[in-house]
């Protein structure tokens, strides 16, 4: 919900592109603004944010159907951030 219930604006400064909200405290980048921008993406955006334990549920089954596909990159012989290389 605090993508869609929060004012963003473009950070200025000399690094990278970051939105922060009107308190300066939090900061998404590009690709969080993208599931805004994008129609097909909000859609989804908005589902969740109103109903949680529907996105709970949608990703356990998404993160189970992934290990049942044999993503090893949430087993025990981790290697570099989050062993996923």
């Amino acid at each position: 919900r605090e993508l869609l219930e929060n004012t963003w604006t473009l950070k200025v400064w000399d690094g990278p592109d970051q939105f922060a909200d009107p308190t300066g405290d939090l900061m998404m980048l590009p690709a969080d603004m993208a599931l805004l921008w994008d129609k097909e993406f909000r859609k989804y955006v908005e589902i969740y944010a109103a109903d949680e334990a529907r996105f709970f549920k949608d990703f356990a089954a998404a993160f189970t159907k992934l290990e049942e596909n044999g993503v090893k990159a949430f087993g025990s012989q981790k290697k570099g951030l989050f062993g996923l290389w």
